[in-house]
């Protein structure tokens, strides 16, 4: 036991002159995020960047030598951008910080917690309760590394192996016959990525354009290279960067123009094609869409997806406008002769039409007149009892019989009203009549309707 005892001092005082040592170490900071695209390009990023849905957002920086240095915000599908070193490089950014600022002093305030573990363990008699002290301030150390960016991650791994032969020492002096693995003991900082100095107006003109050649959103990228361009317009020496831009700006243009003429162009056929019931011409156009745009270079995804979603929709009017036409070419004849037939009513109706207004209006008709018209109004309701509609006019049947009805209702009411000089009769006679006359030119609007071919809805 005292030449365990020993070995065990000898162990603690290597581990608190190794805390003692670790003690002013620093480390230099970045100031500028970076959004790695896909082919490895690292855009330079004013302030740290956030995934929004299917999206990366963050702040374009565009260095400039005279003034402040411009700023655009934007946004770039992740599928264009390589996320996992875009993280990882603002982790390795704000560590870096961390470091510069705070890491010293914090580290110090770690180390100065240990060594008081320490202290305590050697003032400890209970060979478990020292034990317990150990494992937890070793704990306790990787726990801060791993929270505080790995800071200084080299020191602390050495830290913990003495921690380790300390733990075993006291283990083997409480007894225990088997020793946990402690796996934390290797633990091993994550991944760092190389920081990467400020941007020169060339530089970070030039990933601005990559950026903007890389954004699928067509405002955006003419709102960076139009803060690209305001730089150059303060910088010397930049004449090739300033046409290039230009170029850029030329091309968006002459893209926006030729997808506005695409996009008409196809609404146009897609309109005459509907007009037509034309199914398949409106279906070709999916294919001459495909083939324009890659001849643009497939230069606006949105405007394209915008202009086969139209497509879409004419497609499916002009199906259903189909189904119309053909629907009217099979069920025509018997609607004509549907008018054949209820023509004669129609005409009677038409007949009775000065007579109605009378009843409607209240103005005088002589007794003999409204009886001359219930007659006629009833051999109108037997006429178009004997009258079968077909099913498309079913309703227009339905209505024109409601319409007679109302008729010899209006008739026999004012009869009455007559006989009995009632006012309320009067009224019932009028509204009656009223309706018969509504539903007389309803009947016919919606007949001449259904005799002609269908329109597009």
């Amino acid at each position: 036991m005292p030449r365990r005892s020993g070995r065990l001092l000898v162990l603690l005082s290597l581990l608190a002159v190794a805390v003692a040592l670790t003690g002013a170490q620093g480390s230099d900071a970045g100031s500028i995020f970076r959004v790695f695209l896909s082919d490895g390009r690292a855009i330079p990023s004013y302030g740290e960047s956030a995934v929004v849905g299917d999206r990366l957002v963050f702040t374009l920086l565009v260095s400039a030598t005279a003034g402040p240095p411009a700023l655009q915000l934007m946004s770039l599908p992740l599928p264009s951008v390589d996320l996992p070193r875009t993280q990882r490089y603002a982790t390795s950014l704000r560590a870096s910080h961390y470091a510069a600022t705070r890491g010293e002093a914090d580290y110090a305030a770690m180390t100065a917690e240990v060594q008081r573990a320490l202290d305590q363990i050697t003032s400890i008699a209970d060979t478990k309760q020292r034990l317990d002290v150990a494992e937890e301030a070793k704990r306790r150390l990787l726990a801060w590394s791993a929270e505080h960016y790995y800071f200084r991650a080299a020191d602390i791994r050495e830290l913990a192996g003495l921690f380790d032969q300390v733990i075993a020492e006291l283990r083997a002096a409480a007894g225990e016959s088997r020793f946990s693995l402690d796996l934390r003991t290797g633990f091993a900082a994550p991944v760092s990525e190389p920081l990467l100095g400020a941007p020169s107006v060339r530089e970070s003109v030039t990933l601005a354009r990559a950026a903007a050649a890389a954004s699928d959103v067509v405002e955006e990228r003419l709102a960076v290279l139009r803060t690209a361009s305001a730089v150059l317009s303060r910088e010397s020496d930049v004449d090739d960067l300033r046409a290039g831009v230009a170029r850029d700006l030329e091309a968006e243009a002459a893209a926006d123009a030729a997808y506005k003429a695409l996009a008409e162009d196809l609404a146009a056929k897609a309109d005459a094609a509907l007009r037509r019931g034309d199914v398949e011409g409106v279906q070709g156009l999916r294919a001459v869409l495909a083939e324009r745009d890659q001849a643009l270079g497939a230069r606006r995804p949105a405007h394209a997806a915008a202009i086969a979603a139209l497509l879409d929709t004419k497609l499916e009017a002009v199906r259903i406008h189909r189904k119309a036409l053909d629907h009217y070419a099979a069920v025509r004849k018997g609607l004509l002769e549907y008018e054949r037939r209820v023509r004669t009513v129609m005409s009677g109706l038409d007949g009775l039409a000065p007579i109605l207004a009378h009843i409607r209006d209240g103005k005088y008709s002589s007794y003999d007149r409204l009886v001359r018209a219930a007659a006629r109004i009833s051999e109108l309701s037997h006429e178009i009892g004997s009258i079968q509609a077909p099913a498309d006019l079913a309703d227009v049947h339905a209505t024109l019989r409601s319409a007679i009805h109302m008729a010899a209702e209006a008739c026999s009411r004012r009869r009455l009203a007559v006989t009995t000089t009632s006012d309320d009769l009067q009224r019932e006679a009028s509204a009656a009549a009223a309706g018969s006359i509504l539903l007389t030119g309803h009947s016919r609007d919606q007949l001449v309707v259904r005799l002609f071919p269908p329109k597009i809805q």
